[in-house]
């Protein structure tokens, strides 16, 4: 009846809901040389050799536009799809990885350094939702619940963005 994306999502049988927009970040290990920088423009990673998202997956298609409008091409280390994968593999200090702000929760701690890298764009996530038949009670608490964390809690996770300004021209994609 719904689901958990990320924009954009051309369908015209579904509604979308906007919920949050993410920054995408680089992701190293405090050993990592990289990681005396708390901020990097994105052609500062032109021959880094990176973990990446498979080509042709969205996220890989939103990062590989964004080097290319900045005149770079991104060097894969490795190509892993899922997220997680690329998130555990940085800590661990297996290479550099760009992935999503909510891949490392707020309350995280250990031997890693979240990098900056303005060129990247934010990654908005929505609720999508099944058009007819109406969604039924449990599918309509569980949207308002998600709601209600979002708002609540969404500000609080580092490079999560709510409310207004969470999607600002140009910047999602």
């Amino acid at each position: 009846d719904a689901a958990i994306v990320h924009l954009p999502v051309d369908d015209p049988e579904v509604t979308v809901e906007p919920l949050f927009a993410e920054d995408l970040l680089l992701l190293v290990h405090s050993e990592h040389p990289l990681a005396v920088h708390d901020q990097l423009p994105l052609a500062a990673l032109a021959g880094e050799p990176l973990m990446l998202p498979p080509l042709g997956t969205a996220l890989r298609r939103v990062i590989d536009r964004a080097a290319g409008s900045v005149g770079v091409e991104l060097q894969p280390q490795v190509e892993i799809d899922g997220v997680r994968l690329l998130t555990s593999l940085a800590f661990e200090g297996y290479g550099a990885a760009i992935v999503p702000a909510t891949a490392v929760p707020r309350w995280l701690q250990g031997n890693f350094h979240r990098i900056a890298v303005p060129e990247l764009p934010r990654r908005v996530v929505a609720w999508v939702q099944r058009r007819r038949p109406n969604p039924g009670t449990p599918t309509r608490a569980l949207h308002a619940v998600l709601r209600e964390v979002v708002a609540e809690q969404g500000a609080n996770q580092p490079g999560v963005h709510v409310g207004a300004d969470a999607f600002p021209l140009g910047r999602s994609v």
